[in-house]
C-alpha cells in the first residue's frame, strides 16, 4: 500500500501540496491513483507491475491521469526515488480545475506528450535496437537537457537491476554491459551514474555490434 504522506495540505480551495519521503510508495498494484499528480521536486519512477519500469520523471512531469478512466484501473506502480513533492488533483476537482486554468491546462498536455514521446522511444528501441545499445539510449536520455560537454552527471541513476527492468533484459548482462562502457571510457559510478558526452554520442554513432 502507499506510504503515508509527511505533509499534506489544500492550496486555495484547489488541488492538494503533497510530501513523500524517498522509497514511498504514491500508488501500487493494490490501489489505483487517486489523483492526476504534479510533480513539483524530486524523483519518481513508473513501472507496470512488479517487472517492467516505464518511466523516470522529474519536476514538471505529470502521473496517475489513469486515475481519470473509468472504471479505474490497476496495475501501476509510483515510487518516490528521493524525497517528492507533487500538487495532487482529486480526480472529482481535477476537470474543473484545468478548465478554469487553460496554462495549466497547457501544461499538463505539454508534461503527457513528452512522456508519450519516451515511450515511442522504448518501443521502437526494443523493436530496432540490440540490447547494448538500448541501455546506451537509455543512458543518454538521461542526460540532462542542457548537458555540457565533458563529464555530466545524469538525471537519475538507477541500479543495474533497476535499468535491466527498464530495457528488458537480465541484471547480468546489463552489468556486463554497463563494465564495458565503463572500460570504454565514457562512463562512470561516483556513486551517481556520469557519462562523458563526447563519448556517448560517438558510442551511439558507430555501426551497432551483434548483441
Amino acid at each position: 500500500m502507499p506510504s503515508s504522506l509527511s505533509q499534506s495540505r489544500r492550496i486555495h480551495g484547489g488541488p492538494v501540496s503533497m510530501a513523500f519521503p524517498a522509497h514511498a510508495r504514491i500508488f501500487d498494484l493494490e490501489s489505483a491513483p487517486g489523483a492526476v499528480y504534479l510533480l513539483r521536486s524530486g524523483q519518481v519512477q513508473l513501472a507496470r507491475g512488479r517487472e517492467a519500469i516505464v518511466d523516470h520523471l522529474g519536476p514538471g512531469d505529470v502521473f496517475g491521469e489513469k486515475c481519470l478512466l473509468t472504471p479505474q484501473r490497476k496495475g501501476q506502480v509510483a515510487t518516490a526515488l528521493t524525497p517528492v513533492r507533487v500538487l495532487a488533483f482529486r480526480k472529482r476537482d481535477a476537470r474543473a480545475i484545468l478548465e478554469g486554468d487553460p496554462r495549466l491546462m497547457m501544461r499538463f498536455v505539454r508534461s503527457l506528450a513528452r512522456r508519450l514521446d519516451r515511450c515511442e522511444e522504448t518501443i521502437r528501441d526494443s523493436v530496432a535496437e540490440n540490447t547494448e545499445r538500448r541501455l546506451a539510449r537509455l543512458l543518454f536520455r538521461f542526460l540532462p537537457t542542457r548537458a555540457a560537454s565533458g563529464w555530466v552527471r545524469l538525471r537519475f541513476s538507477p541500479s543495474n537491476s533497476e535499468l535491466a527492468r527498464t530495457i528488458g533484459s537480465t541484471r547480468w548482462r546489463t552489468a556486463h554491459f554497463m563494465r564495458k562502457f565503463q572500460q570504454m571510457g565514457w562512463l562512470g559510478r561516483r556513486p551517481e551514474l556520469w557519462v562523458r558526452t563526447d563519448g556517448i554520442r560517438e558510442f551511439l554513432h558507430s555501426p551497432p555490434t551483434s548483441d
